[in-house]
């Protein structure tokens, strides 16, 4: 196997970083966040529950669009809704809305299908990932802005722990069939 270059090595680093740092940030939800939530019966409540704290996850994508709409509005060259000759910071904050509305699309799915499957002690999760998912978008942000190798870190933390809440909800989907 070829060793890592310099570049593969910083994001290595960066998705290594992102994937402890959401251990510690659902952890710690865990252990020294209270949330209490009430007793949901019906999967319809915990649908509705999880999907009222997506609203906050969907803040990071409104947040993008309303950045380059500004950006687009003060900007002769971009006013007109050109693709081509943008600035640098307009074309990376078009990259973080595209990439904000993959994740926050897989993130919502995941999300459901582990509140369509989860006893109500369960969910004090969806909130944890919602807010890791807006600290990971806004690291994403601030990182590509940087360099486009230190998007690394925030990608990680909005990336991994949808995957794992997908995997657990299939698993679960699975032992309920």
């Amino acid at each position: 196997m070829k060793p890592l270059n310099k570049q593969q090595r910083d994001v290595r680093i960066g998705m290594v970083a992102g994937a402890v740092f959401c251990a510690l940030w659902v952890w710690m939800g865990y252990d020294f966040i209270t949330i209490e939530l009430p007793l949901w019966p019906g999967v319809e409540d915990r649908l509705a529950y999880a999907a009222k704290c997506e609203l906050f996850a969907a803040m990071m994508l409104l947040f993008g669009i309303m950045l380059v709409a500004g950006q687009r509005f003060f900007s002769e060259a971009a006013i007109d809704g050109r693709a081509d000759g943008l600035s640098a910071a307009i074309t990376i904050n078009l990259r973080y809305i595209q990439n904000t509305l993959e994740q926050l699309v897989l993130m919502v799915i995941a999300h459901m299908a582990f509140a369509a499957t989860a006893d109500s002690g369960q969910m004090k999760i969806i909130p944890i990932l919602v807010s890791l998912f807006m600290v990971g978008r806004l690291c994403f942000w601030i990182g590509y802005h940087q360099s486009p190798l230190s998007r690394a870190f925030g990608f990680a933390v909005t990336f991994y722990p949808t995957v794992v809440m997908m995997i657990y909800a299939a698993q679960r989907i699975f032992q309920g069939m």
